[in-house]
């Protein structure tokens, strides 16, 4: 699978990065994402490249699916760009540390980590080593 990310991610426009490879034995699953927004021209463009890899080609299935996408509002952040893309928007964080979730609105985010304020307007603090999962809180 390493060789696989190597090359998906060498065939990828260099302003986006590959936030994960999904595959089973006839699909796989690209997500990629970016300090812009990604639309569906861009998936489209990049499942062109990867269909027409050579490269690609020779280390994989004969008929594999291939579907390309951005990471879903539900995906956990993973990058410090997705971070700033988030600024003011509500997060649940759980650290390695701790059982619980922590909801903070995000307001800084810094080289090693993240500020935000709960709803009670304490400040935390977060490294991005600490941090086991943060996923986007959604209001409708």
């Amino acid at each position: 699978m390493n060789i696989l990310n190597t090359m998906i991610s060498d065939i990828m426009p260099k302003d986006l990065v590959l936030v994960d490879l999904i595959q089973d034995k006839s699909k796989i699953k690209v997500i990629v994402d970016g300090i812009k927004s990604i639309d569906l021209d861009t998936t489209a463009y990049i499942a062109k490249k990867i269909r027409n890899s050579d490269l690609l080609n020779k280390h994989l299935p004969e008929d594999f699916q291939l579907e390309v996408s951005s990471p879903g509002i539900d995906a956990p952040l993973k990058y410090p760009f997705q971070y700033e893309k988030n600024l003011g928007r509500k997060l649940k964080i759980i650290e390695f540390s701790r059982k619980n979730s922590i909801s903070i609105k995000l307001n800084n985010v810094t080289k090693d980590g993240i500020i935000g304020i709960n709803k009670k307007g304490k400040e935390f603090k977060f490294n991005f080593n600490d941090i086991q999962s943060a996923t986007i809180i959604t209001v409708f």
